[in-house]
Parts: C-alpha cells; sequence; structure tokens
C-alpha cells in the first residue's frame, strides 16, 4: 500500500477532481452521508475510533474554495447494526442524534460498549453531539432533491447478521450464509425504498454500496461481495465500490488520556500484532479515495440513469392506465426511447456515453418483464443499438 502522504495528496486531488465535476454541472451543495455497519462508522477494534467520512479531511476545504457546501452525515454504529435494523432506521425516519446516541453507548466502555482505543470525551462530544441545531432524520437526509444538490449515500453492511450468529450464540443452522443472506435482504429494501422515491421524482439519490474489507488479499469476503455485485446491478441509482485489501493483523494501539498519538504510535510498535476485521488509519484514508473516485467517475452517469429510469418507468405505466392507443406503436415508442437517450445523454464524454448505453440496454432488459413491459423488448434492443450505430 502507499505512503500516508501519498494516500492524502492523491485524497486532495481526488476531492478537487470532484470539486471541478460539481462546478462544472451547477452542484453547489454536496451531501454526503455514511450508512450502515461498523466500517459505515470508521470504527476499529485495536486502532483509533473516528467516522468514516470525516477521515477524509481535505474534501470540506477542497469543496469551500470552489464554492460548494459539504453536508456530512452519520448514520452507522459499530454492532447491532444488520441491514434489517437500517433498514428500519430509513422506514422510521430515525434521527441523528438518536444515531449518536448510539454510538456514544457503544463506545462508552460500559458493559455493553465495544473495544475503543484512542477516542476521547472531548472528540466523542465533537463525532457524536447529541444537540444538533439541525437534527434530521434519516429519510429527510437522503431524500431531499434540489437543482443544485449532490445528494450521496455510502453504504456499508451484509456483515451484521453474519458476526451475530457467529459471536452472539447464535444457531449452527445460521453459522455460514444464512446471516449474508438476510443482510443482503435488507440492503434491497433500502435500495428500493430509495429507488422508489427516485421514480416518483422525490429524489434523485445515489447509493454508493462498498464491498467488505478484502483480508490479507485473500479475497475471503467474495462471497460477500459478489453478491453486492449483483445487486448493485439490479438499481439504477447503485455503484458498487471495490474494497481495499486489509492488512487484518494489526499493532494495538493503547491511548490513555496522558498519552498523545506520537507517544501511543511508539508503544504501538513495541506489540505484538493483534487481528481486526477493519480498516486502520491508513486503509480508511484509501477506502474514502476509493469512495470519492467511484463518485468521480460514475456520478453523471447513474444521474442519467435516475432520470432514464424516471422518465421510462413513468412512460410504460402511462401506456398501461391511460394512452392504450400507443400500445404497440414501435415507431412511436421507439422515437420516445431515442429522444429519452440523448437527452440524458448530452453532458455525457463520449467513454462515459458507452458505458451509459451499455448499462442502460442491461438495466432496462433486465427489468423489462416487471418496470417497461409496454414499453417493449424490441424496442428497448432496437433502440438503444439504433443510438450505438449513429455513435
Amino acid at each position: 500500500m502507499k505512503k500516508i502522504e501519498e494516500l492524502i495528496m492523491e485524497q486532495e486531488r481526488l476531492n478537487e477532481k470532484l470539486a471541478a465535476l460539481f462546478k462544472a454541472n451547477g452542484i453547489k451543495n454536496f451531501r454526503l452521508s455514511s450508512l450502515g455497519n461498523s466500517i459505515a462508522s470508521g470504527y476499529s477494534m485495536v486502532r483509533t475510533v473516528k467516522p468514516l467520512l470525516l477521515r477524509n479531511e481535505s474534501l470540506s476545504k477542497v469543496m469551500a474554495d470552489n464554492d460548494i457546501n459539504v453536508d456530512t452525515h452519520h448514520f452507522a454504529r459499530a454492532q447491532n447494526n444488520n441491514d434489517e435494523h437500517i433498514y428500519d432506521w430509513l422506514a422510521t425516519n430515525v434521527k441523528e442524534s438518536e444515531i449518536h446516541k448510539l454510538n456514544r453507548s457503544d463506545y462508552s466502555g460500559g458493559p455493553t460498549s465495544m473495544p475503543v482505543h484512542g477516542l476521547t470525551q472531548e472528540q466523542i462530544d465533537q463525532y457524536y453531539p447529541v444537540e444538533m441545531e439541525n437534527d434530521r432524520g434519516l429519510q429527510d437526509v437522503v431524500l431531499e432533491s434540489k437543482a443544485d444538490l449532490a445528494n450521496v449515500v455510502v453504504y456499508n453492511g451484509c456483515t451484521g447478521s453474519f458476526l451475530d450468529n457467529v459471536t452472539r450464540n447464535g444457531k449452527i443452522s445460521q453459522m455460514l450464509t444464512y446471516g449474508i443472506k438476510r443482510d443482503t435482504y435488507g440492503l434491497e429494501a433500502t435500495l428500493k425504498f430509495i429507488q422508489a422515491n427516485n421514480r416518483e421524482g422525490k429524489s434523485n439519490t445515489q447509493v454508493y454500496v462498498c464491498g467488505a474489507p478484502n483480508f490479507l488479499g485473500l479475497k475471503i469476503s467474495e462471497i460477500i461481495n459478489v453478491k453486492l455485485k449483483k445487486i448493485a446491478k439490479k438499481y439504477a441509482n447503485v455503484i458498487y465500490v471495490e474494497p481495499v485489501k486489509s492488512k487484518f493483523f494489526y499493532e494495538a494501539l493503547e491511548v490513555s488520556d496522558e498519552t498523545d498519538l506520537e507517544q501511543a504510535q511508539n508503544i504501538a510498535k513495541k506489540r505484538l500484532r493483534q487481528p481486526d476485521i477493519h480498516y486502520d488509519e491508513d486503509e480508511y484514508v484509501q477506502f474514502n479515495n476509493k469512495i470519492i473516485k467511484s463518485i468521480n467517475d460514475n456520478y453523471l452517469v447513474t444521474q442519467a440513469m435516475i432520470n432514464v429510469d424516471r422518465d421510462l418507468y413513468g412512460f410504460s405505466s402511462n401506456m398501461e392506465i391511460l394512452n392504450h392507443n400507443l400500445l404497440g406503436d414501435n415507431d412511436f415508442i421507439q422515437q420516445y426511447l431515442l429522444l429519452t437517450l440523448n437527452k440524458e445523454s448530452t453532458k455525457l464524454s463520449e467513454d462515459s456515453k458507452v458505458t451509459f448505453y451499455k448499462r442502460t440496454k442491461k438495466y432496462l432488459l433486465n427489468r423489462g418483464p416487471y418496470d417497461f413491459y409496454y414499453i417493449g423488448k424490441k424496442n428497448i434492443h432496437s433502440s438503444v443499438d439504433k443510438i450505438e450505430k449513429q455513435r
């Protein structure tokens, strides 16, 4: 892995590139929300604890230098974080202060607390305030839509049920893949909820679903990540983000109120490495870099996908309920498809257009029988093929 100095420089460059992308496309507000499990919360069992998005320390300044406001939110915790619970937070519109209270409990040092290192009371008050001037619910945060707002959710999940089964006396029959499957149901419930609101025109929210850490580069977590990749392709607004290769064994960090970070690092060097399924400080920086790069690479195409999905879902529904005279009028339907796809590709580079057309074709055909039946499979094929030949 690159040295931390190189990772931080790379992070600044990625932030600057994203700021330029937003500025060129009229985005003045960037909302970034971390949703999910212990990785989403920036937790480490043996290293320092700090919310995931706050580990990207240059983001706010870089965006501010480009007249873009950054609004970060933390809806994640280190335990009791199976994906059904995450969906519950969304469905009940849980307040961010309530999630902060759960985090404070998780790091309290009490009987139900997680192991914590390098987290002072001052930092707890800074990261997890309970008296918030603008205390909003999860729905309010992730479903808001404005012309100049980029609303992005970074989702880390699909580990909670598996770990609960293993560590909390679960049934032997549920120790292996049962927990992973259970979590995918919760993840998809959340994704369906957000996409349904996108389709209704109430939001334009993008979700970046992140893979579980790649322990030692051995791809042990692929049993989870293969499922996440497949799920991401089922939704117009979802992108899969590759995980970071983690060391798995780390030098433990022991910090007291009298110990500064430099002293703590020296102590850590003398200690044996301990296993941890979470990232360390450097890996969290690298992970944030992957997230920002993914937003850079996919934001415009994904926004175009959201618009196409909304438009064509409504078009198919309209033919089903109201305009029966259009049923079977393949020339008109193909013309409508061509206009829609051309309109949404205007902001895209030539390379991005290729990606957009490929994604659109696969997405519409996969969902055709369920969401776009009255448009017709042949019309989808013909329209996208015609556009690709015209390029």
